[in-house]
């Protein structure tokens, strides 16, 4: 009882048996326990890039909701492949996980989310959308946060600002799209079909897209960029060019993960809990195991700007 955290046991009881446990090294065979109460107590997470400091906060805020009931973690990182992430969904299934925590790699369908739903193991989506009735989802804003992002370069006085990281297959990016072009036809102003960067959430695609921009006849004054991965990407593509963040041209990300405060000038970027959105993941799943037949519950955290030195005034360049 003490070891499958019955609530019965007086804590008393529980902290002397836990002594004793710890004393003997026993160490509980959970297949012998599975056998009597037909609980695995694990669940399966499956990250679409663990590599990115935005991801891995989601998956710690998962474990700490999941961990205080007993339950445990199998951790895939599908790197951005629907197939990995189609071969370790169908592994949980052979550990007979109690749910499943996604955060979808690009590319997944409607239809692929649909057929994980069919199951019957409560699923919840995290950070990324992919549309379902019967699903969970917990993220943010962000078709808020690029118009958070976007508003800030236009208060600073740029009128040319460019969009770096159009990913067609990634939901998020089409709401953060949606949000810098709403923001920008509130403001009346233009964006050349070129300030529209397609290309892969990263610092390498970063550093590269600068230069197209910097070859326009008019290049931007300031860079909303689909996340800080690819932010960091434009300010060293920006260096490259002998210019500098925040004075020559003003960058803008989106996730404030923790190294954008330690960068030289820091960047400015619209904070996201990300940690908050993995815990609020958790929490849904605990709600969803206790009660399968309600409706499908969406948690949408309402992102903060951050004001740092890489977003100066208004430049010519």
């Amino acid at each position: 009882m003490v070891l499958n955290n019955n609530p019965s046991v007086a804590q008393a009881t529980r902290e002397y048996v836990q002594r004793i446990i710890e004393e003997l090294g026993y160490i509980y065979n959970r297949s012998a326990g599975q056998l009597r109460n037909k609980r695995t107590g694990i669940v399966g997470v499956s990250i679409c890039n663990l590599a990115n400091p935005y991801f891995a906060e989601n998956t710690i805020g998962v474990e700490t909701a999941l961990r205080g009931i007993g339950l445990s973690l199998i951790l895939g990182n599908s790197e951005e492949s629907v197939e990995k992430q189609k071969r370790f969904l169908d592994t949980t299934r052979q550990h007979n996980v109690e749910g499943l925590i996604l955060i979808p790699a690009i590319g997944t369908t409607r239809k692929m989310i649909e057929e994980i739903t069919g199951w019957g193991i409560p699923l919840v989506m995290v950070s990324r959308y992919v549309r379902s009735d019967r699903a969970d989802y917990a993220g943010c804003d962000n078709i808020l946060a690029a118009r958070l992002a976007t508003n800030h370069l236009i208060e600073q006085g740029h009128e040319r600002i460019a969009f770096v990281g159009a990913i067609p297959k990634s939901p998020t990016s089409r709401d953060r799209l949606r949000g810098f072009q709403s923001a920008m036809k509130i403001a009346g102003l233009d964006i050349p079909p070129k300030f529209v960067c397609s290309c892969e959430a990263s610092r390498e695609s970063g550093f590269h897209a600068i230069k197209s921009l910097l070859g326009s006849k008019k290049p931007p004054t300031g860079i909303v960029c689909f996340n800080d991965l690819l932010a960091f990407g434009v300010m060293l593509g920006l260096r490259s060019h002998g210019l500098e963040p925040g004075k020559d041209c003003s960058v803008v990300g989106i996730d404030n993960v923790p190294e954008a405060e330690l960068w030289q000038p820091g960047l400015t970027t619209i904070a996201i809990d990300s940690r908050r959105i993995g815990y609020d993941a958790g929490r849904l799943l605990r709600k969803r195991m206790e009660n399968p037949a309600s409706r499908a519950e969406t948690l949408l955290l309402t992102p903060k700007l951050v004001i740092r030195g890489s977003s100066g005034g208004a430049a010519s360049v």
